[in-house]
């Protein structure tokens, strides 16, 4: 991840935290969490507090694909190639004109 980035979800990263606490106090207010139906309030602010962290691990996750493949290229295989690339098609076969006489 650029360092644009980088400092950018820093400097986010205190304030989701608070909004995710902030709406994981008020599903659990007065315990109305508690055997919460799907899409009642309760549930649907404990989904958002959840999906507000969501989004640094997503990056976080981002960031890190990113360095392991600039420093941490595929292993290269027995055929001398890098993991998951081939050698290229295989020759054609001759043409049924071309083919030796008996």
């Amino acid at each position: 991840m650029d360092s644009v980035t980088d400092h950018f979800l820093d400097a986010a990263e205190p304030a989701l935290r608070a909004l995710s606490d902030y709406l994981v106090a008020a599903a659990r207010w007065k315990q109305e969490n508690r055997g919460a139906a799907k899409g009642s309030p309760s549930n649907l602010l404990m989904t958002a507090a959840s999906r507000a962290l969501s989004v640094l691990a997503l990056a976080d996750e981002a960031g890190v694909n990113r360095l392991r493949f600039a420093y941490d290229p595929a292993p290269e295989t027995s055929t001398g190639l890098p993991q998951g690339t081939t050698a290229g098609p295989p020759p054609s076969p001759p043409s049924p004109g071309t083919a030796p006489r008996r």
